[in-house]
Order: C-alpha cells, then structure tokens, then sequence
C-alpha cells in the first residue's frame, strides 16, 4: 500500500536535494515526485491561470490535504517556498520523512503561526501575476509537477455566458443547462502527531570505598653488649636468617548487573469518526405560463407525457386512476360516482 507524503522546502536547492536522495537512495520513481514552485516570470492572470490553480488545488485535494494546510501550502509557495509531494510505499514511509526533514522540510504549524502574526488571515492572497508552476527537478532527476495561479481557487468558465444572464433560444436550437451533484468522498492520510526518541548513552561518576590494609615490615637493630659466651652461643659458626615483608593492596573489581530496562512499544488503535461536510446539486426550476402543459416532461416520464398533477389532467395519480379502472373503484377521486 502506497500513501502520500507532503513537505515545503525555503529554497530550490534543498528541495532538489530532499527529492535526489529519494530516488537515488530509497529507489522511488520520479512520476511519484512533484514539486511545485512560483513561477515568478509568468504575467498569465485570466483562464489560464484559473485553471493552472485548479490543477494544484485539484492534486492537494486527492492527496487528502485538508484546507487549511493546502491554504498554507499555496501561501508558502507564493512567498518563495518550493512543496514536494512523494508517492511511497508503507515499507519506505518513515525513511522518506526522516530524509525530507533532514534536508530541512519546513515545520508547518511554526510557519503558519509565524505568518499570522504578520498579518496573515490563513486565506489565499488575490489573483496576482505570480503564478505557481511546475518546476523540472536536480539534473537526471526529472521530477513531473502540475501547476496553479496563486490567489485563484475558481476553475475557467466553460461557457462565455455571465452566472445570471438570460439566453434566448433561437427556432431550432436548444441550450442544455446541466444538472449537477457532487458526492462526498472519505479517504484517509497519516498525520504525524509528534515522535518519541529514546536515547541511551554512559555516563561515569566517580565512587569511593575504604579497606583496611595489613602490611608486615622487617627491623633490624645491632645492640653493642658485653657478657661472656655461654654455652647456649652458637659461636665461630656460619648463620642465614631471612626474613620476608608483606602488604597488602587493594584489588578493584567491577560487576556488571542490569537495575533496569526501558521497553519501546508502538500499539494501533481504531476509531471511528463523524466526517461532515457540504456538498451542492444544481436544482432547475421551471416557469411556464404557456398553457400547453405536455411539453412539460421529467427525466423519469416519457417525452411529451404530462405530469399526473399537471392542468387539465383527473385527479390523482395515473396508478390509482388505473386502479379504479380496473377494480372499479374511486381510489383517484376521478370518479365521484363510485366507491
């Protein structure tokens, strides 16, 4: 399974550096790479820089980016700031975001909250001339991107017509106003809440113990004396008398034992959640005040059939005017004469 990572990069060269080391060392395809840019030289202001917008908008969207972050994000690149987006697998996923925070990925919240406190509203700036582009990446990367008119979120009009002006058919022509519904779809992003780095080192502290020694130490005294040899002397005879000192010294042995254990555990939890939003449908009202009400049809009826409740019609419905003509009944009110 694939999901979709999203970072904002100061300058060109660290994005171009971020997106190198992605396909170079975690081997993801540059068409999962985009990088989007201001392109500053571009004056386009009219469709095409709507449509250019609704690109950029359009490939947040499906990314699942919500609005305010996206509104964050066209406000960074239309002040310079480059956004790289990356297709990877789950495999590659924590190594993708360590190498795009190692080569500077802006932290997001801290750059908003900067922003705001210039004056910043956390909507996107006016259509101006600067328009957000897709920038080819590093030599030999080939980074594909899309790209979008800063300022602009609406798509170009498909029609030369003005939102509420009246159009008058001509004999034989025909103007289609499409019905349209949007439908809400749910999808799902990882966000990263924050991390939790457990770092082990050693540390020395010095410690101090006191022993009793035991040392022994040989003396040797000449005493002058003058007495008469007795027989107990042992005289004129050769002697050796040794005598050994000793000490002790204090042996240090060190024991190695484990007081302790830090354990590192990541567990996944469920939860379910109420996702609400809006979404539109085009509702056509029709006023005719002709008095050819056949003309009148529905998507469901046939081509030329009047609504049950249109005028000049029985009362009721043509399912309950069918059974009272079966069962002879008066189910529809059409027939005031029978039960």
């Amino acid at each position: 399974m694939s999901r979709t990572i999203t970072a904002m990069f100061d300058d060109r060269a660290h994005a171009d550096a971020a997106v190198q080391h992605l396909t170079q060392q975690l081997n993801i395809a540059s068409a999962d790479i985009q990088m989007h840019a201001a392109d500053a030289t571009s004056t386009s202001g009219g469709t095409a820089a709507a449509s250019s917008d609704t690109g950029f908008w359009a490939s947040l969207k499906e990314m699942f980016v919500p609005d305010e972050e996206r509104t964050t994000y066209a406000e960074g690149v239309r002040r310079g700031s480059i956004v790289v987006s990356a297709r990877v697998e789950d495999s590659k996923l924590e190594q993708a975001m360590d190498v795009l925070e190692s080569h500077g990925a802006v932290d997001l919240d801290t750059r908003e909250a900067e922003w705001r406190q210039e004056g910043w509203t956390g909507t996107q700036a006016a259509a101006s001339s600067t328009e957000i582009a897709s920038v080819p990446a590093a030599t030999g990367v080939g980074v594909a991107a899309t790209g979008m008119a800063a300022g602009s979120t609406t798509p170009a009009a498909a029609s030369t017509t003005t939102a509420g002006a009246t159009t008058i058919v001509r004999v034989g022509g025909e103007e289609v106003i499409p019905v349209v519904e949007e439908s809400l779809r749910v999808g799902k992003r990882d966000v990263e809440r924050g991390r939790v780095r457990v770092r082990s080192y050693v540390v020395e502290t010095p410690v101090s113990e006191q022993v009793m020694l035991h040392q022994e130490r040989v003396d040797v005294e000449r005493r002058a004396i003058d007495r008469p040899v007795t027989g107990a002397d042992a005289v004129f005879q050769d002697r050796t008398i040794e005598a050994t000192e000793t000490a002790e010294e204090a042996v240090i042995a060190k024991e190695t034992r484990v007081t302790g254990e830090v354990v590192i555990r990541k567990e996944a939890t469920e939860r379910t959640e109420t996702v609400q939003d809006t979404v539109r449908r085009t509702e056509v009202d029709i006023d005719d005040t002709t008095t050819n009400a056949a003309r009148v049809t529905t998507g469901a009826g046939t081509a030329g059939a009047a609504p049950d409740d249109a005028p000049g019609n029985p009362p009721g419905t043509t399912a309950s005017r069918a059974v009272d003509k079966t069962l002879g009944t008066n189910v529809s009110g059409a027939n005031p004469a029978k039960r």
